[in-house]
C-alpha cells in the first residue's frame, strides 16, 4: 500500500507549537496550495486547497524556528483521516503528517539577523532548485 502526498504552498499563519505530556514537540500549520486550470469556457481559474500539516520532534522544532506566515515550502508526508465525536456528532479531520519540509525561498538578511552586516543585502531571491534547504 502507498500513502504519500506532496504539496507546494504557503503558510496561512505562523506555525503553532505545543508539547505532549511526555515532552514531544508537535507543530501544526495550515498550508494553502493553489491549482490553476482552464474551465469549459477556456478561462483560467485558480482553486486553493487549505490543509492542516502536523510535524513532530526535530522537524517540528525546525518548522517553528524558521517558518512564518507566507513562507513558501514543499512538504512530503502521509495523509491521516480521523474522526472525533462532539456533542453526539461525528466530525472528520484530514491532516498531513509531514516527514520532509523544504524551504523554497531564501530568508532575507533582516530576518536572519536583526542588524545585517555590510555583506548582507535585502535583495529578493527567486527560486533556485540547487539552493533548497531540507529539514531532516
Amino acid at each position: 500500500m502507498l500513502n504519500k502526498i506532496m504539496l507546494i504552498g504557503r503558510l496561512c499563519a505562523d506555525p503553532e507549537t505545543r508539547f505532549t505530556p511526555s515532552g514531544v514537540q508537535v507543530t501544526n500549520f495550515r498550508l494553502a496550495a493553489d491549482r490553476k486550470y482552464k474551465d469549459s469556457n477556456g478561462e483560467y481559474k485558480k482553486d486553493t486547497l487549505f490543509v492542516r500539516v502536523v510535524c513532530w520532534n526535530k522537524l517540528a522544532k525546525k518548522v517553528s524556528d524558521y517558518l512564518s506566515k507566507g513562507s513558501l515550502i514543499y512538504i512530503e508526508g502521509r495523509l491521516q483521516i480521523q474522526s472525533v465525536e462532539k456533542n453526539g456528532q461525528k466530525t472528520w479531520y484530514t491532516d498531513i503528517i509531514a516527514n520532509t519540509v523544504l524551504f523554497l525561498e531564501k530568508r532575507e538578511a533582516a530576518e536572519v539577523n536583526q542588524q545585517p552586516n555590510a555583506d548582507q543585502t535585502n535583495e529578493e531571491f527567486e527560486f533556485i532548485p540547487e539552493e533548497l534547504e531540507e529539514i531532516p
